[in-house]
């Protein structure tokens, strides 16, 4: 729990200095385009946690309009907000966006690594609209 509690902060404090990277963020069809996000306007909020043996993330959005699907990527970088667009890989196919303003997505197909981390990436189309905040999850082998 400790370990927990450190990493969070850790990530936190290294978030007030650095913001991620949105230059080149790679879409559905696996094409990269040079595209600026603006970070977190939409999303209420974002967070995983463990159940059984995945992870589900749940978000809440403000608005979804101009919205028409999410794409849910983890990396396994130590330091997720400095990771580079090749570190994230999708986790999911496109989850589409409708009328409901929270969605949720239950990975069970992931490394055993350490620490995992999530974020949504809300899309039109083949247009990034928007990203999440990052959320992580640690793994604790038994």
């Amino acid at each position: 729990m400790k370990t927990k509690i450190i990493i969070i902060a850790a990530a936190f404090i290294s978030s007030a200095w650095t913001t991620p990277s949105t230059e080149s963020l790679r879409l559905p069809d696996n094409t990269t385009e040079n595209v600026k996000a603006k970070q977190n306007q939409s999303f209420g909020f974002f967070r995983t946690h463990r159940q059984g043996r995945g992870i589900t993330a749940t978000w809440g959005m403000i608005s979804t309009s101009g919205i028409t699907d999410f794409i849910v990527q983890r990396t396994y970088s130590l330091d997720p907000y400095s990771a580079e667009e090749f570190e994230w890989e999708d986790a999911c196919l496109p989850i589409s966006c409708n009328s409901s303003r929270s969605f949720k997505f239950f990975d069970g197909n992931f490394q055993r690594s350490a620490f995992i981390s999530y974020r949504v990436l809300a899309m039109n189309g083949q247009t990034l609209v928007e990203i999440s905040d990052i959320s992580t999850e640690q793994i604790i082998h038994h």
